[in-house]
């Protein structure tokens, strides 16, 4: 009898450890199949979220997220756990056609939150996209590599996709185009610096011209090449390599090119270095802005051989311009041998030499020979010419006086000649001038 009621006993206490066996299994059902990273998402023991600008649009698939051409996109991808990561997490590389992908910031930031009541630990990281044509884009599944604590204490690791994601690109103004070269930023400040080989330039000193643009919220293969290499008579430009750089702080994200360029002086005298104009669009403000890097002014001296070489082509020009002018004497000087001198040149040689009565004797000579008049008071009726014939005749030494009567009487045989020439011309028909 007392057997058979420790055999009872036993068998009602193994029903009962069965029993709660059983239960434990059934409520419990993750420790019994967290074989991998998908069941912990299954079983919402792991989270994976991603999105694209603000956080409070997460949720809105249905309208994609509209963005500027060139403007800094940030996609957001979290992973998120109610325990604990045991090891490192990594995401993988995100190609997109026309947009240019780069994980500025190589760490991602850690953090803790509520939920239901739970701490769950976080990790997000961000990925800056920069669209580079308008149209409509596609993020694609991106592959992310997490290590986490599972309920019943064992580390699982696997790789989770995230879910693709949808966002537009557009040209924020119609001043702007494809074809010029602008950029996108919210804050852009530009540095220039000037440096000389001399204090006192001189032909064949070096002028360095640095230009520093600094941008925030844009990526530094899109600012864009300011100084220009191109060469002039008066210097020769040799840049050197430009130096880029892109740094994330804490979500603040900078871009940086540096410019510089050498001067080589080439010709002496006043050099200037142009100005130049690039624009960006302000993501913030929504205005299109234009951004001028000034030029300077610099003097140099010549050396004797820049001096011939800026001016050779005014030497040439003098040298002919002295040679001809040597010939064209030598052939008058070789003519007036066997003729006569010019009027004026004679007359001119009389008043120089203040022979007044020689002087005298050449105009009346003079006024003879052109209009047949012997007196210079009948030549003309005007008052003016009475006047200053008047002058001449009381013996007025006055040279203005005696060049202004020989221009006069030299006028009065031109008139003269074209008179008789019209004269001499025969007298057309009147159907003759009807033709003309």
């Amino acid at each position: 009898m007392k057997t058979e009621v420790q055999t009872s006993r036993f068998c009602y206490f193994l029903s009962v450890v069965l029993s709660l066996i059983a239960l434990v299994a059934i409520f419990t059902p993750s420790q019994a199949l967290a074989q991998n990273i998908q069941d912990l998402e299954r079983s919402n023991d792991i989270e994976l979220r991603t999105w694209v600008g603000k956080q409070d649009d997460v949720r809105n698939d249905r309208k994609p997220q509209s963005f500027s051409v060139n403007e800094q996109v940030i996609l957001y991808i979290e992973v998120a756990t109610p325990r604990w990561f045991t090891g490192g997490t990594r995401i993988g590389r995100i190609e997109i056609p026309n947009v240019i992908a780069k994980q500025r910031n190589q760490l991602a930031t850690n953090y803790t939150a509520k939920k239901q009541g739970k701490t769950w630990s976080r990790q997000r990281w961000e990925v800056t996209l920069y669209p580079q044509s308008s149209g409509k884009f596609v993020v694609p599944p991106v592959p992310v590599s997490v290590q986490v604590s599972a309920p019943n204490g064992k580390s699982v690791s696997g790789t989770l996709y995230t879910r693709p994601i949808r966002f537009e690109a557009k040209l924020p103004s119609g001043l702007v185009s494809d074809e010029v070269q602008w950029f996108t930023a919210t804050d852009v400040d530009v540095k220039q610096t000037w440096s000389t080989s001399n204090d006192k330039l001189k032909v064949g000193d070096a002028i360095t011209r640095t230009v520093v643009i600094n941008a925030k919220d844009s990526l530094s293969v899109l600012l864009p090449d300011v100084l220009s290499d191109r060469a002039t008579p008066k210097y020769q430009a040799y840049p050197k390599p430009n130096k880029l750089a892109d740094m994330a702080t804490r979500g603040d994200y900078q871009s940086s090119r540096v410019e510089e360029t050498v001067y080589v002086i080439q010709q002496g005298g006043e050099l200037r270095l142009p100005e130049y104009q690039f624009q960006w669009w302000n993501s913030k403000t929504k205005q299109l802005e234009t951004h001028t890097v000034a030029g300077k002014t610099f003097i140099a001296k010549h050396t004797f051989q820049s001096f011939l070489r800026a001016y050779s082509l005014w030497f040439y020009i003098a040298a002919v311009i002295i040679l001809a002018t040597g010939l064209m004497l030598l052939t008058a000087r070789r003519y007036y041998r066997n003729h006569p001198m010019p009027a004026w040149w004679v007359l001119n040689r009389l008043l120089r030499d203040e022979r007044w009565s020689d002087a005298r004797t050449f105009l009346y000579r003079h006024l003879r020979m052109n209009t047949n008049e012997l007196e210079m008071s009948k030549l003309l009726t005007s008052d003016t010419w009475l006047k200053e014939s008047g002058r001449f005749q009381d013996g007025d030494k006055d040279r203005h006086l005696f060049v202004s009567l020989w221009k006069v009487i030299k006028g009065m045989r031109t008139s003269r000649f074209r008179l008789a020439s019209f004269k001499a011309l025969p007298k057309l028909t009147k159907a003759q001038r009807n033709q003309l």
